[in-house]
């Protein structure tokens, strides 16, 4: 999948601006005086935080009509159009939420190849990010671009069963698959010394002999397992096409990088 970047500027106007629109436009017909300090229409996270500091507005003004005692019917018509309009009103709130995730999303997954690409260490990402599994910002690496590719559908109710069918599907996958993988990779560090050295790879090497050394016995332990053979793999192949040699000078640790390549994906 092509690298997360930022959409076109008109495509993320015409996402929020009709939800934008609408929010401000309910403050105004509730009598909101400060619409001059409205954030722009792109500004989605602004617009969050200035609806968030004028949800009194439209709350009185079901307040005050929920406190007639004696509503004529022209105020009980009011009283509801004033409960609606408030409660689109933060379902339009939800709505930008959900957007803003999506662009953050984008913008994360971005950050993170980059982060990937200029060799920043997995433990700084991942003191950050406030992750504490070994590996876990490479895992969260591919759930956001699972969500991209998928636009974000996998997040939605009516998704949820199709979701956890997959999930299931996967877990079965990479726990009937694992065995060929650990043996691989067990093989891939008894030839560590004979690869290419590859600078800041060492963290990888030794957070895979970590989880080896008997740490794989979850799921999740198991699928870091496979992300980090596939990283060493991959960054191993990348610095022997950039040097223009071979990746090991030792037949038996190609076969055993061809081994684990051919491991993981199957998984």
């Amino acid at each position: 999948m092509p690298r997360g970047r930022p959409e076109p500027l008109s495509e993320r106007d015409r996402a929020t601006a009709p939800v934008v629109e609408r929010v401000k436009k309910r403050l105004q017909d509730a009598g909101d005086g400060d619409l001059e300090l409205f954030p722009a229409t792109e500004d989605v996270y602004g617009v969050l935080l200035y609806a968030r500091e004028h949800e009194a507005v439209l709350e009185k003004a079901v307040e005050r009509l929920e406190a007639i005692r004696r509503p004529t019917k022209e105020e009980r018509e009011r009283l509801t159009a004033a409960q609606e309009a408030l409660q689109e009103y933060n379902l339009d709130r939800l709505r930008l939420i959900r957007r803003l995730r999506q662009l953050t999303d984008v913008q994360e997954a971005a950050v993170l190849e980059a982060c990937g690409r200029s060799r920043v260490k997995g433990k700084e990402l991942a003191v950050i990010l406030g992750i504490k599994s070994r590996g876990g910002a490479a895992l969260r690496l591919e759930r956001l671009r699972l969500a991209i590719a998928t636009k974000w559908e996998v997040r939605t109710p009516r998704l949820a069963k199709e979701l956890e069918a997959r999930e299931t599907q996967e877990r079965r996958q990479i726990a009937s698959g694992y065995a060929r993988v650990r043996e691989a990779a067990l093989v891939l560090l008894s030839f560590r010394s004979s690869f290419l050295t590859v600078e800041d790879l060492d963290e990888w090497w030794d957070d895979l002999e970590w989880y080896l050394d008997g740490e794989d016995e979850t799921l999740s332990a198991q699928a870091s397992v496979v992300a980090h053979v596939r990283m060493i793999v991959l960054e191993i192949r990348q610095q022997a096409v950039l040097e223009g040699v071979p990746a090991a000078s030792d037949e038996a640790a190609l076969r055993a990088l061809d081994e684990a390549a051919e491991a993981t994906q199957r998984n």
